[in-house]
């Protein structure tokens, strides 16, 4: 198994996608190595398109068996498919913090309300973070 960027590092570095926002564990999936491989560091469009295509060597993934596996990951088809990145990550991380409360039994702490403690001052890639998670 891999650890899969979502986004690959290709595709973000070359939409100026700083690696604090890319590399988040919200852009992150395990995968099989040979997948990964497959899918290489184009969009999620166009490797979902070949995913499902196959080749020589792989065969054919119907559409509706790919969402349904995307889905199990708490990915949204339709985000992926249009290379939404923002909106993905946003709607991914939603998705991702809603299965922690659940397991947590409790809300999560979403910085809505001031902890007791020392403020440190992000860095100008965590101010990015930020922003790119805070677009809708």
């Amino acid at each position: 198994m891999d650890i899969h960027h979502i986004f690959p590092q290709d595709w973000c570095k070359s939409h100026n996608i700083k690696p604090a926002v890319f590399d988040s564990i919200i852009n992150k999936m395990p995968l099989s190595y040979r997948t990964n491989r497959i899918i290489g560091g184009v969009a999620p469009s166009k490797y979902v398109a070949t995913l499902e295509k196959g080749s020589n060597t792989t065969p054919p993934i119907a559409s509706q068996t790919l969402d349904d596996y995307l889905k199990s990951h708490l990915i949204n088809p339709t985000l992926l498919r249009a290379d939404k990145f923002e909106v993905f990550m946003y709607d991914r991380q939603k998705r991702l913090l809603a299965l922690i409360e659940r397991a947590m039994g409790k809300s999560a702490y979403t910085g809505d309300i001031a902890e007791e403690g020392e403020d440190v001052e992000a860095d100008e890639d965590m101010a990015e973070a930020e922003l790119t998670m805070a677009a809708e």
